[in-house]
């Protein structure tokens, strides 16, 4: 046998039949002596549709293509890659071969078919479904001759089902079972290939899906700290999109750099690491930090790893328990204290007003007699705070509450140079609640605002009812204003903006505020002022 007949003998164990392939190629009317002309053509989208359809499949040919060709030096060999309808979508290798067949008209884009190009290589097998060989005379078509053809069925690994061919073309002097053998190693390397990559996209989908559902925000780096991956839950923490989250250093954001940097540089994992976040408008937010160093299989550090769960409501709860317990103390000491102490401060009180002529100055008179009230208004506070006010909710006419709130204050407002602004109609809007708490809220907000206004301000009272079946008081001054930190704080035991205050007047107006089902919305700025939202459920 010589070397052309072994090649043939080893690649046609399928058994075909080449002469009755011809009879019926002469049969539908072939010519063999013609170069035949395809029916079916891409156009230039559609081709690229396809390719694009067939990335990985092209993009594994190329690569193992370049690979093993090196084995088959002195050997000039084309590779083609077509889809399982035929269709030509890739080809690389010798450029002679490549000119050659591009002037018989076989280039990207045609569809190779037995009706119109005969005996070919690739059809045969997509119809077998088996590696086939077509060397020289088998061709139908006498151009074809010279040429040796092989193709062998690509599958997906997933969904059992072919994907296309892989086929070689070479010159008839060239065929050897060699060739078979490089098709079959590489049609089992690209079928792994394939089966890879699909499992990684299938994977890096999970990820992606894991990443963008969680609550917690979750960034990957490389082993220089560069950010390689981020969720959407990272880009609301940090106000960054992902394409500039990406193009920066774990070591840029002061929350999580260091304790990333550290997993990177010792390989030890950070596990619960408190950290609180401050954003550009200054709101707070507590988090659980993780932050792990990544190894691949060879235990090779590749990169890190963090993961930032919001806890910001398990501290508000925290607070709001500790809170109470101060509440608790602070009734518990005003229960069995507060009458005692005003027992002998009435007495005190009354001693210091015998002794004034024993004063030689008479502003430390006046300063004990202050402290003496500051500390009765205090035990006051905490009375109120103590025991549940009985209340007795009717219907109220909140235009009358505010006028009458405003004709107590007017004195105080004149005593510190303020000028006190009403903007609502005499038209009554009714509201259900208990009338002597809701003045006590009004006199205290409009004591506060005084109070905030250093010298010679403004303090204005809008009401009208809104869209929501809502009653909207707004009580607005010009006074000194607060930071965002400081509005966070209101109504906590203790904390006040006053030189003077006991922090317990903003605690006692939202407590009566939640009572009748309303809200409180606060805005300031500082140096510009603050504005107090009141907003209490209209009567049915």
């Amino acid at each position: 046998m010589d070397y052309q007949t072994g090649a043939r003998a080893s690649m046609n164990k399928q058994n075909i039949c080449f002469t009755t392939l011809k009879k019926e190629c002469a049969e539908r009317g072939l010519d063999p002596a013609s170069i035949p002309a395809f029916k079916h053509t891409l156009t230039d989208k559609a081709l690229a549709h396809k390719q694009a359809q067939h990335v990985s499949f092209i993009q594994a040919i190329t690569h193992f293509f370049n690979k093993f060709i090196s084995s088959l030096s002195g050997i000039p060999i084309l590779a083609a890659a077509n889809d399982r309808d035929g269709y030509v979508l890739h080809m690389i290798g010798d450029s002679a071969i490549k000119e050659t067949i591009t002037k018989m008209g076989i280039r990207n884009g045609v569809q190779m078919t037995a009706e119109y190009n005969g005996i070919n290589s690739a059809c045969l097998a997509l119809e077998y479904g088996e590696p086939v060989s077509v060397i020289g005379s088998q061709h139908f078509h006498e151009y074809l001759h010279d040429a040796a053809c092989y193709s062998i069925p690509i599958s997906d690994p997933h969904e059992s089902e072919v994907l296309g061919t892989l086929s070689f073309m070479t010159a008839a002097d060239f065929a050897h079972p060699l060739l078979e053998t490089l098709l079959m190693t590489m049609k089992e390397s690209i079928e792994r290939e394939l089966k890879l990559l699909k499992q990684n996209e299938r994977l890096r989908l999970l990820n992606e899906l894991i990443m963008d559902t969680t609550t917690s925000g979750m960034m990957i780096s490389d082993k220089d700290g560069n950010i390689l991956n981020a969720n959407k839950a990272l880009e609301q923490l940090f106000n960054k999109s992902k394409p500039e989250l990406l193009g920066k250093n774990i070591r840029d954001f002061a929350c999580v750099g260091p304790y990333m940097d550290h997993a990177l540089k010792s390989g030890v994992p950070h596990l619960d690491i408190e950290a609180a976040f401050t954003n550009e408008k200054g709101q707070q937010s507590f988090y659980l930090l993780d932050a792990l160093p990544i190894f691949d299989d060879t235990h090779t550090l590749v990169g890190s790893f963090a993961q930032l769960r919001n806890i910001t409501s398990r501290k508000q709860t925290e607070q709001m328990l500790l809170n109470t317990e101060k509440l608790a103390a602070v009734g518990q000491m005003a229960a069995s204290a507060a009458h005692e102490i005003r027992n002998p401060l009435t007495t005190i009180r009354g001693f210091i007003q015998l002794l004034e002529p024993s004063f030689h100055q008479q502003e430390h008179y006046d300063l004990v007699l202050e402290e003496i009230d500051r500390i009765n208004l205090i035990i006051s506070e905490f009375l109120i705070l103590s025991k549940p006010q009985a209340t007795c909710f009717e219907q109220q006419n909140l235009v009358q509450i505010l006028k009458d709130t405003v004709a107590l204050s007017q004195p105080q407002a004149s005593m510190h140079n303020v000028q006190i602004q009403v903007h609502f109609f005499a038209d009554p809007i009714f509201i259900r609640g208990d009338g002597n708490q809701l003045k006590q809220v009004f006199i205290n907000l409009i004591k506060n605002g005084m109070d905030a206004i250093e010298s010679h301000g403004v303090l204005s009272i809008h009401l009208k009812a809104n869209e929501q079946g809502e009653a909207a008081v707004k009580i607005t001054d010009t006074g000194i204003g607060m930071t965002e930190t400081q509005i966070q704080k209101l109504g906590t035991p203790f904390f006040t903006t006053k030189k003077e205050g006991t922090g317990l007047g903003f605690m006692i107006i939202k407590r009566i505020v939640n009572q009748h089902n309303g809200k409180i919305e606060v805005k300031s700025k500082k140096g510009e002022g603050s504005t107090i939202t009141v907003l209490l459920p209209l009567s049915e």
